[in-house]
């Protein structure tokens, strides 16, 4: 699994009978936690101050009271500022409603700390969904341009394991994802490099199971991919989910909850896979404009601005770096000596940051890393200090 260990924004826990362990002292304090079971009961509008992450225990909303307390709640989700992870804990013989918009239903066993990683690493997926919407709508699209097999194709699901049990997975799919069977690991593996798959789901005895998870989370074109792992008891599932099962399918599983739980995995495995071909025919596009002096100014400028706002929403800042060699303790004398001073840095840059950092040579201005923390400025900056110490330029 693609493995956060921090969140991207930090705000109070919206939950229902299910409440998120905190990481850090840093995180916002637990009085500013909501229940939204108090809440629905007193009928009252939540606040539009963003939540870190909404989580909901289906089994804490008595029976018949679970379609007013979605339909009291999820226009409020939809209303706010931007898009925050929305999730709902379940168990196998648990009914779900239909349509909701959660970014993933697990099962409700999955550990306090599991659970806060897969919050950390929803965050970070909408800020790189977010990235690369903006990108594709300021820069535009290469003409002709291609995309890595992994992410070709249609929406498709991976089952690997021989259970027997394949039919049952195509019968609870989304009717428009393709499913396709892989005897083990290997196999899975040799087929999600050659098209695109949006979710995984491991059904095979719980040895062969962590080694299967663990042989396509070793692949870094993997690592992020929803992967639901099946087991017949309970008591392995925390296995599973420590060895980088997204969700775990514990025993005989409802069909219409089974099928929502998969239709959500396949839907934020397809939103992924798209993030990361914008990002990657965007950053081939940045390359290109290198020849060309850089980007543009205003295209620049529009894309600060429009960054800098959708950050805002969550209360976040844009951190912009001048990578000039003077900020660095570099005399350059010549034309030729700046070129090779600017490739240098914006490689380290590239190397450092993260593929929804933008980087990239600016007309006017040089070379800029425009990150989304201002930790990433202080890990850029060590690690061209440190690199510059060991390189004759």
């Amino acid at each position: 699994m693609d493995v956060e260990t921090s969140l991207s924004w930090r705000g109070p826990y919206w939950y229902a009978g299910r409440r998120p362990k905190r990481s850090t002292s840093v995180d916002a304090p637990e009085d500013l936690d909501i229940s939204l079971i108090n809440m629905h009961q007193r009928g009252s509008v939540l606040p539009t101050a963003l939540p870190a992450a909404i989580v909901v225990d289906v089994t804490a909303i008595q029976g018949g009271d679970q379609t007013d307390f979605f339909d009291w709640l999820v226009p409020q989700v939809q209303n706010l500022a931007c898009e925050v992870p929305f999730y709902v804990l379940t168990g196998s013989e648990d009914e779900v409603p239909s349509g909701l918009p959660a970014t993933a239903i697990i099962d409700r066993v999955v550990p306090d700390d599991v659970l806060l990683m897969l919050i950390c690493i929803h965050q970070r997926s909408l800020l790189r969904s977010e990235e690369a919407q903006l990108r594709r709508r300021i820069f535009g699209r290469i003409p002709g341009f291609g995309s890595a097999p992994h992410h070709s194709g249609s929406s498709s699901l991976m089952v690997v394991g021989l259970s027997g049990r394949f039919l049952e997975w195509q019968d609870a799919s989304d009717q428009k994802a393709e499913v396709v069977g892989a005897f083990d690991g290997n196999m899975a593996v040799e087929f999600m490099s050659q098209r695109a798959f949006d979710a995984v789901v491991v059904d095979a005895p719980i040895e062969d199971a962590v080694d299967y998870m663990q042989q396509i989370r070793r692949d870094a074109r993997f690592a992020g991919l929803p992967v639901l792992a099946v087991c017949e008891h309970e008591e392995d599932s925390l296995l599973l989910f420590r060895n980088g099962a997204s969700d775990v399918l514990v025993g005989d599983n409802r069909k219409e909850t089974l099928a929502q739980r998969l239709i959500a995995a396949i839907r934020f495995g397809k939103r992924r896979r798209l993030s990361d071909r914008i990002l990657a025919e965007s950053h081939v596009w940045l390359r290109q404009q290198d020849g060309k002096g850089g980007l543009d100014v205003e295209f620049y400028t529009n894309y600060l601005e429009t960054c800098s706002d959708a950050l805002a929403a969550k209360g976040l800042d844009l951190w912009e770096m001048r990578l000039q060699p003077e900020n660095f303790g570099l005399e350059v004398s010549t034309p030729e000596d700046l070129n090779e001073v600017y490739t240098t840095l914006l490689s380290i840059a590239e190397a450092t940051s993260r593929d929804e950092d933008l980087v990239c040579l600016v007309q006017g201005l040089g070379p800029v890393a425009v990150l989304k923390n201002e930790a990433g400025t202080t890990r850029l900056q060590k690690r061209i200090h440190s690199i510059l110490a060991h390189t004759q330029l």
